[in-house]
C-alpha cells in the first residue's frame, strides 16, 4: 500500500478501513491470481460481481493501473520470485484488473451515478430519459455478464435514504399513455419480494412513503365520498402463491404507527375476517366442546 499511495496519492481516499482489513484485501488480491488459473469461470462471475460493488463504491477506474503496477512490485521483491512468476502474477492480476474495469464501465450508469450523490433531485433527472417501458428496470436490475445489482437495494443498503425514496416515488407512480398504464409495483416485487423487510430492517423511515405508494385516491368526489384502491396483493401472496409474512415482519418491527398504516389496517382486517376468523372460531368451540364432555 505504501508504493500505491506513492504512485496513486487520490487512493488514500478509497482505502480507508483498518490495517487489519487492508491486509484482508491483499489476501483476496492474492486468492483472485490463483482462482484464474485454477476455476477460471466460476472466477469471473466473482470478479463481475465484485465489480458491480465497486460501482457502488464510486471507485474510480483509473486507481486499478497503479495498483496492479505497486503489486507486482512487491512480489518482485520476494525471495525466490522468478521471472517466470512475476510474469505469471502480472498477467493474471492485469486481467483481473481489466474485467473490473470493463465491469465498472458498463455497471456505472447514470443513476447508480445518481445515487452516490444521494439526492432526490439527481434520481429524478437521472430517470426522466428512460423509456416508459423499462424505467422500472433502470432502478432495479443492472446486469453485467451473468451477475446484476439492483440500484434501489444498493441505496438502502449503503444508507443512501433520499435516493432510494425517489425511487420508490417513482415506481410506485402510476402513469398513462394512449395505450395502457403503467405501474412498477410488480416489478418492484418481482425484483424484491421481501422489499417490505428490506425497508424495516434497513430503512424504516421510508415504510410510510413505500406503504402510502400501495394506495391509489381519486381527485373527485361523488356525494361527499372518495373512491381509494388499495394494491396489497404482493403484501398478501408470494409469486409462488404461499401466504406472505409481511404482518409477521410488520410484528417483529414493534412499531406502532406503521402497523396503524391504512393499508396494513386493511391487509390485516382482510385476513382476519375472510381466512383467520372462521377457523380461530372453530377451534375455540372445538375445544370447549371436549372440555364440557370431559
Amino acid at each position: 500500500y505504501t508504493k500505491f499511495f506513492l504512485a496513486a496519492p487520490a487512493g488514500e481516499d478509497y482505502f480507508k478501513q483498518s490495517n487489519t482489513y487492508l491486509h484482508v484485501i491483499a489476501d483476496k488480491v492474492i486468492a483472485m491470481t490463483l482462482d484464474m488459473y485454477r476455476d477460471p469461470v466460476r472466477s469471473v462471475d466473482d470478479i463481475s460481481a465484485l465489480g458491480l460493488r465497486h460501482v457502488g463504491y464510486a471507485i474510480p477506474t483509473e486507481l486499478f493501473g497503479p495498483f496492479v503496477t505497486a503489486c507486482v512490485e512487491v512480489v518482485q521483491m520476494q525471495p525466490g520470485a522468478t521471472e517466470m512468476v512475476v510474469e505469471a502474477f502480472r498477467w493474471s492480476l492485469g486481467l483481473v484488473a481489466s474485467m473490473l474495469v470493463r465491469t465498472i464501465i458498463e455497471g456505472s450508469t447514470v443513476v447508480m451515478k445518481a445515487i452516490n450523490g444521494n439526492s432526490r433531485r439527481q434520481i429524478r433527472n437521472a430517470i426522466s430519459g428512460a423509456p416508459r417501458g423499462v424505467r422500472a428496470q433502470w432502478m432495479l436490475k443492472i446486469q453485467v455478464g451473468s451477475q446484476s445489482i439492483s440500484p434501489l437495494s444498493w441505496s438502502i443498503e449503503s444508507g443512501a435514504v433520499n435516493a432510494a425514496g425517489a425511487m420508490l416515488e417513482d415506481l410506485l407512480t402510476i402513469r398513462a399513455d394512449r395505450d395502457r398504464y403503467y405501474f412498477g409495483m410488480d416489478d418492484l416485487f418481482a425484483r424484491h419480494p421481501d422489499i417490505f423487510k428490506i425497508l424495516i430492517e434497513s430503512a424504516p423511515t421510508l415504510l410510510p412513503e413505500f406503504l402510502d405508494g400501495l394506495i391509489w385516491r381519486s381527485r373527485n368526489q361523488e356525494a361527499g365520498m372518495r373512491r381509494v384502491n388499495y394494491y396489497l396483493k404482493h403484501l398478501l401472496m408470494s409469486e409462488d402463491g404461499t401466504f406472505s409474512k409481511t404482518l409477521e415482519w410488520c410484528g417483529k418491527a414493534n412499531d406502532p404507527e406503521i402497523v396503524c398504516h391504512p393499508a396494513l389496517v386493511l391487509l390485516s382486517d382482510t385476513i382476519w375476517l375472510r381466512l383467520a376468523a372462521r377457523r380461530f372460531l372453530y377451534a375455540k368451540s372445538w375445544r370447549s366442546e371436549e372440555r364440557r364432555v370431559g
